[in-house]
């Protein structure tokens, strides 16, 4: 990870964002509290998300009868301002210019993101794109001590968006408070009053501690779970199929995480990795030059889908993902070096509205 940026601008805004802390902190606790449904999570949940793009005449006037939706970490994504001496300006740009590019090839009508520092380089790599979105939000996350973290995440969209939020574990206490937080939205998409509803997701590391890595993703989704059942709480009318993508730093299919328990809280969805063969599903492959970073490979990088959309009127297709734009010759190769754009590969899913069947009727 490289080191955080710090200016007397970046003092500047943490002094004023402390100042202003305790009225955001009531503004959150009363959303919070007004749904019964997390009163105990309470403290976990924060409210805030950058809308970095808006065009609204760029927008699709109707969904589509086909949505693609992607997932790519893009590995330490800066927006090019103060950054470290070896994330120099040439690096920057053929960064941009290679994830741009990847990104076109899949053309996703929705993209979550990992791994960007913050809304400028959202806005930098969407600039960048031949086909620019019109619509984007990023997270705004900081660590527990209040240094402003870099690792955040994104979504670019040419589909509206509904109730886009930043859920952050900022105020939790104890050992095992997950890092950071997600991004989480909706999509009405029909027929009636029918919404997707989206979380984007970038769980704890491999690094350090297993036991207490596996309880901090644990903990992160055991949140996420009861965030879905909170919003279905409050809209009973309303039929939700629900989306998680993201990173996990976990593949189940792995003999390293046969016993862990980090996605146990998502069992009641379908994980649309499990069971392919390695080849099909490898998202972050090994990268040599290193022994001590020489890891199998794996599909860290995971589609999660409630069991609801394997039927009408909304079904999810499989799990794909473009095995491009990571240098595994030399893991010393920093993004925006010989091809290398991401030690992940980016994944997605094609979900597709589907009529009923007259027996279904």
């Amino acid at each position: 990870m490289r080191k955080i940026k710090k200016s007397r601008c970046m003092r500047c805004f943490l002094l004023l964002f402390w100042l202003a802390l305790p009225g955001l902190c009531r503004s959150a606790e009363t959303n919070a509290a007004s749904n019964a449904a997390i009163e105990e999570e309470e403290l976990y949940f924060f409210y805030d998300t950058w809308n970095v793009i808006y065009n609204k005449e760029d927008l699709v006037r109707e969904i589509p009868d086909s949505i693609r939706i992607a997932s790519y970490n893009l590995e330490n994504f800066t927006d090019g301002y103060e950054d470290p001496p070896e994330r120099t300006p040439k690096r920057l740009a053929a960064h941009v210019k290679g994830a741009a590019k990847i990104i076109a090839e899949i053309d996703p009508d929705i993209i979550i993101l990992q791994e960007l520092e913050n809304k400028y380089a959202l806005r930098l790599l969407n600039k960048a794109l031949t086909n620019a979105y019109p619509l984007g939000y990023t997270t705004f996350f900081r660590h527990r001590w209040g240094e402003i973290d870099t690792l955040n995440i994104g979504v670019l969209s040419r589909i509206p968006l509904k109730d886009v939020r930043t859920i952050r574990f900022t105020k939790a206490n104890g050992a095992d408070r997950p890092i950071r937080g997600m991004l989480a939205f909706e999509v009405e998409v029909g027929p009636d009053d029918h919404r997707l509803l989206l979380y984007g997701i970038h769980l704890k590391s491999n690094y350090g501690n297993d036991a207490a890595n596996q309880r901090q993703r644990k903990r992160s989704l055991e949140i996420l779970m009861t965030d879905v059942a909170a919003v279905a709480s409050n809209a009973p009318g309303r039929e939700y199929e629900v989306l998680v993508l993201g990173d996990t730093n976990v593949d189940p299919d792995n003999e390293q995480f046969k016993k862990d328990v980090s996605l146990k809280p998502l069992s009641s969805m379908s994980d649309l990795w499990r069971g392919r063969p390695l080849e099909e599903r490898i998202t972050i492959p090994t990268r040599y030059g290193d022994p001590e970073m020489e890891f199998p490979p794996a599909a860290f990088d995971r589609i999660f889908v409630s069991k609801n959309l394997k039927k009408a009127p909304w079904v999810a297709g499989q799990a794909q993902v473009l095995q491009k734009g990571c240098h595994t010759n030399d893991s010393s190769v920093l993004p925006g070096d010989k091809g290398h754009v991401s030690d992940h590969y980016p994944v997605w899913v094609d979900i597709h509205r589907k009529k009923p069947s007259p027996a279904s009727k």
